[in-house]
Formats: structure tokens, C-alpha cells, sequence
């Protein structure tokens, strides 16, 4: 396994300007990026299995033939049907923790598998910057506080995508409100790759293409969260 902190493979880059209307200070959103995670048989394991869990919840779902390949996709929490994934997020924790300064008193990991096997260019269609600190999450628990979150990049080889980069943004300050900095670093969805930031930080998965148009062409991942455990929460 090889590690690297902050700008590997993702390099820092700007948005057009937007004019501000007051002095801002911006924040770089520290990252912290794994390859080779779990060793190529194991990640072509991990990405078969994980193709099997999307189309059950396609058919579970009630999904007709025709949506047998649905442009996006994303099942609920994971973690428990992938506990190889589970135990090297869990063993890495605490040297993520360390790296981005964001301790985790007794961390649960979750995770869902996602799947785009089209986002097109279009600011109108196209997913907006979310954080995970600000809206739900696959099962969360009632005293639950995510604090990082992570994304599992994988794919079939060669790719059948173009695209797909989790892009993540740095924060801005402004009159004490925090938003969405004009500078931010794009992240390649390597095969194998494991990539972790604050959940407080805006991201966000640039547009993909898949010409072909199969399920195994798109571009897979599983995201997830390193958050309090309950009984911590109540502390």
C-alpha cells in the first residue's frame, strides 16, 4: 500500500472567479490518499461483490428491464456485507485522524456503493457540492456526528469511464459563515484507491461517460463516513 498526504494526484485548482463583496479568508481542506489499497485480487473481489449488492437493490427495487443499467445508483450501508473494507478503514484511522487533525472517539465506519455510469456536463444536471457534516447519511445512527468521510475508488481494467473525479473544495470564511472556496483539488478515481477528508469539506463528482453503456463500463465506489459511535456521542 502506498500512502500520500494533501496534493497527491490532486492538484489544487481555482473556478472561475466570482467576485466577493467582503474580505474572506479560505481554508485548504486537508486530504489524505491511499493506493493499492487491498491488492488487485482483492479489489476485483471487492468490485464483483459490489456489482452483485447494486443489482439487488435494482431488482429489490421493483426496477424494470430497461433500468437494469440506471444512470446512477446507490445502495444503503454496506459495511457489514464488505468487512474487508470495513477492517482497512478501521486499521488506517487512526493515522488518518492524525494527518487531518480531526480525532473520532470510538469510530463506526459506514458505507455505501454508489455507481455513475453517466453524469453529464451540465450545470443544470450536474451534482452540486454537498458535505456530509450537513444532510444525511446511509443509516445513521441518533447520536451520530460524522466527522471524516472517505471514497473507495474502483473500476474495471482497462476503465470504461472518462470522468469521475471526486473533486473537493477548500472553505472559505466569510463574516463567520462558512462556504464554498473558489480553489479546490480533483481527486482521480484510480482503481484501489482510498481517499479521506473532513466531512465538514464541500465535494462533489464531476460529470462521467461511459460510452458503452454497460454496468461494468461505470465508474464504482464505495463512500463512507468514520463517525462517534452512539455510546461515545453521549458521553
Amino acid at each position: 500500500m502506498t500512502e500520500s498526504v494533501s496534493v497527491a494526484e490532486a492538484e489544487r485548482a481555482s473556478a472561475p472567479p466570482r467576485g466577493t463583496a467582503s474580505t474572506a479568508v479560505t481554508l485548504a481542506t486537508q486530504i489524505c490518499r491511499f493506493d493499492d489499497v487491498l491488492g488487485a485480487a482483492a479489489a476485483d473481489r471487492l468490485l464483483e461483490e459490489g456489482c452483485h449488492a447494486l443489482m439487488d437493490e435494482v431488482r429489490g427495487r421493483g426496477a424494470g428491464a430497461e433500468a437494469m443499467v440506471p444512470p446512477t445508483w446507490r445502495c444503503a450501508d454496506q459495511a457489514d456485507r464488505f468487512p474487508a473494507l470495513t477492517a482497512v478503514v478501521t486499521r488506517l484511522a487512526p493515522m488518518v485522524m492524525t494527518m487531518l487533525g480531526v480525532p473520532v472517539v470510538d469510530p463506526r465506519v459506514s458505507f455505501g456503493f454508489t455507481m455513475h455510469n453517466e453524469l453529464p456536463l451540465d450545470a443544470r444536471r450536474e451534482e452540486p457540492p454537498v458535505r456530509d457534516s450537513a444532510g444525511p447519511a446511509p443509516d445513521p445512527g441518533p447520536s451520530d456526528s460524522y466527522r471524516i468521510s472517505f471514497v473507495y475508488h474502483l473500476h474495471r481494467r482497462p476503465r470504461g469511464f472518462t470522468g469521475g473525479q471526486t473533486r473537493i473544495y477548500d472553505t472559505t470564511v466569510r463574516e463567520g459563515h462558512p462556504g464554498i472556496a473558489e480553489s479546490f483539488r480533483d481527486v482521480q478515481p484510480d482503481h484501489d484507491s482510498l481517499v479521506f477528508f473532513p466531512s465538514d469539506a464541500w465535494y462533489q463528482v464531476r460529470p462521467v461517460a461511459s460510452p458503452s453503456a454497460k454496468l461494468l463500463d461505470s465508474r464504482f465506489a464505495f463512500h463512507g463516513r468514520l463517525s462517534a459511535s452512539a455510546s461515545a456521542s453521549a458521553r
